[in-house]
């Protein structure tokens, strides 16, 4: 009972922030987040507040929730009616706070405007961790995403820049200008959700108060003895730098499992995803979803991309757990980065190596396979550092990394296995389980 007393008051202190920080926008001249474009831009041509605007919308968009999901709609989605009173009445308050405050100049209208996205970033954060109901806003999204089998980012990306654009609309129409619209729109839409993720990673404390846990925080590897654990080898590798082939022939003279595609399998199998769906999204992340999915940073939603990665962790870590085995990609060795007796594998190669055996399986001209490789490195170094934070490929992170276009296949599983048994000389456990 305490814990959902502290989720009402986490969802009450957000709300009241959001408002704040939507409100400290609108005194910075340099326009407002997309979603609260719309009420402002109304409330400046009818006599209404924007709270009231506010209440208005989110009732519509509650009747249209209704009209979208019919049979399937909750009636615990009329929760949303009382989220919305709240954040509507915390919007009015907070914008008599702020009603004398002024930004004199460009400089204090930018800390307006930055500080503005912060206040609302810990708001949503607030918000979403409260883990309760959420604003009509986001259900309307959400009914439509699964009646209509639309992404739910997607979805939001459209509805807010839609907002943005009814909002341009009508203040061309009414003031041949854009009121409330302007670099600050486009700051408000990218930056607040960037800030949100950061708040997830590293404001761990909320976690504790709402007795709930935080996403990701642990590694999911079960815990082990560090003298008897298995050897357990990870490989991070290049597309097209054979570590695919290294690792399976390592596995082979071992005689323990190799784990590559069998990860995709498993992973559909806890999602329901398709696995040519996971084999097509997986540690595939460019630099347009980067910034795309900080559409789900502020809602209770979450990407196929995080859905993906997060089930395929817990594939790993069981894998792992089962025995010695030889596990391929995934960033394997993040998951297992805390695990004992671990050995973390890295392989690259030369371009030219690379394209040679790219354009070879796939039948194509050592020109087209230069693109994709650097397309697939530049989706790795993406994937990597959205989940972890980190360049992918640091040598740190390795015990050791090796360039196959120097060796060869054969000669790099021979270099690994040698590896393996210099460790164990210096005292390192590499103990094989079948």
């Amino acid at each position: 009972m305490k814990y959902k007393i502290r989720q009402v008051i986490c969802l009450l202190l957000g709300l009241f922030i959001l408002a704040f920080g939507i409100a400290l926008s609108t005194k910075s001249g340099l326009g407002v987040g997309p979603t609260s474009s719309l009420p402002y831009v109304l409330s400046r041509l009818v006599p209404l507040s924007m709270g009231t605007l506010t209440m208005i919308m989110n009732v519509i968009f509650a009747v249209l929730q209704i009209i979208i999901l019919r049979k399937n709609y909750k009636l615990v989605y009329l929760l949303q009616l009382v989220v919305v009173f709240f954040f509507s009445f915390f919007t009015d308050f907070t914008l008599k706070i702020v009603e004398n405050w002024k930004a004199d100049t460009y400089p204090m209208q930018l800390v307006y405007c930055i500080g503005s996205c912060i206040i609302m970033a810990i708001g949503v954060f607030f918000e979403v961790r409260a883990g309760l109901i959420t604003m009509a806003t986001e259900g309307l999204i959400n009914a439509i995403s699964k009646v209509f089998k639309i992404d739910f980012g997607t979805m939001k990306m459209i509805f807010d820049w839609g907002m943005v654009v009814i909002s341009a609309a009508i203040s061309l129409l009414a003031w041949h200008q854009l009121i409330g619209i302007r670099e600050g729109t486009v700051i408000a839409a990218f930056l607040v959700g960037y800030i949100v993720r950061i708040f997830n990673k590293h404001f761990t404390f909320i976690y504790e108060f709402l007795g709930t846990q935080q996403p990701a925080a642990q590694n999911l590897a079960i815990e082990i003895d560090e003298k008897t654990a298995p050897l357990v080898i990870t490989i991070e590798r290049e597309w097209g730098s054979g570590g695919h082939e290294i690792g399976e022939k390592i596995a082979k003279r071992l005689g323990i499992p190799f784990y590559d595609y069998a990860v995709i399998s498993k992973t559909a199998e806890a999602t329901g995803l398709a696995p040519e769906m996971i084999q097509k999204k997986e540690q595939k992340i460019g630099l347009v979803y980067s910034i795309y999915n900080q559409s789900y940073a502020g809602t209770q939603n979450v990407s196929a991309q995080d859905q993906i990665f997060e089930a395929q962790r817990k594939v790993i870590s069981d894998f792992a757990a089962s025995g010695s085995c030889v596990i391929v990609g995934r960033l394997g060795s993040y998951v297992l980065k805390d695990r004992p007796n671990s050995f973390h594998l890295f392989v690259t190669a030369k371009p030219e190596f690379r394209n040679q055996r790219i354009a070879k399986p796939l039948k194509i001209g050592v020109e087209q396979a230069d693109d994709l490789r650097k397309k697939e490195d530049i989706g790795r170094r993406h994937h990597c550092r959205h989940f972890t934070g980190e360049p992918w490929g640091m040598a740190m992170h390795y015990a050791m990394t090796l360039d196959s276009s120097e060796y060869g296949v054969d000669h790099a599983v021979e270099l690994v296995l040698d590896a393996l048994n210099k460790r164990e000389e210096f005292g390192q456990n590499c103990q094989i389980n079948n």
